[in-house]
């Protein structure tokens, strides 16, 4: 769910441009987000992930702290996502591997300098089409993907919001926590020092963080003080 996040933030950061090279940007990851999005073990994964923050949600309707009437629409939107995914007949990303034109510009895509105009000239003359054109071939591509990015948002936006952020400091740029017997999903890491990136490990006995300081020039340096940083564990 995280990858395809990212994947589908990259696209439609790019279709919104009027550039046709970063529309050449969309038509690449277009090809990622079809791979991922036709595996049919996500496809399970997730439904049951679904019924299983249902179950947790239902829980909370005799809660008085509870917005009735948020959780209500949240459950509606669970419902209306995992009816989506069902009805995803065959492949989603059938119209893209079906398609002779985006065939041959995937094959082309690993060969330095493939889609030049020279090897692709009917790719070079869409891509100096109109952008109004190339938009709408571009979302007429990613639309039987389209449930996936709803699913997705709303999964990853309830896993978050089950978690509490707590102030916490990596002696020397180390931290480790049990989980005490819990099991979660996800683990979010905030730190406000954006040249430093985090190593994490995990297993049912400890949770292990290092944190390291980004070099473009040599490998990454082990921090040796302390740093304060936000840690929220995530579990529905």
């Amino acid at each position: 769910m995280l990858r395809l996040e990212y994947l589908f933030a990259r696209f439609n950061h790019f279709v919104r441009s009027d550039d046709p090279e970063l529309h050449h940007n969309a038509i690449a990851i277009l090809f990622d987000l079809g791979d991922i999005g036709s595996r049919g073990d996500i496809k399970s994964l997730l439904l049951k992930e679904f019924e299983r923050q249902k179950y947790a949600l239902n829980g909370l309707k005799t809660s008085q702290k509870v917005d009735q009437e948020a959780l209500t629409q949240t459950l509606s939107q669970i419902d209306k996502a995992a009816i989506n995914i069902n009805q995803c007949v065959g492949k989603p990303n059938s119209i893209i591997t079906e398609n002779e034109w985006l065939n041959a510009i995937r094959t082309r895509l690993n060969i330095p300098g493939g889609t030049s105009p020279i090897d692709l000239p009917s790719y070079h003359a869409w891509k100096n089409s109109p952008t109004t054109q190339r938009r709408e071939l571009l979302e007429k591509y990613i639309a039987p993907l389209l449930p996936w990015h709803e699913a997705c948002q709303i999964f990853l936006r309830l896993l978050r919001q089950s978690g509490e952020a707590k102030e916490v400091v990596a002696q020397q740029g180390a931290f480790q926590q049990a989980p005490s017997g819990k099991v979660y999903q996800l683990m979010r890491i905030a730190v406000e020092d954006d040249s430093l990136f985090a190593e994490i490990s995990a297993n049912k006995y400890l949770l292990s963080i290092r944190f390291l300081r980004s070099d473009r020039d040599r490998k990454p340096q082990v921090i040796q003080e302390d740093i304060p940083f936000r840690l929220t564990l995530c579990q529905l």
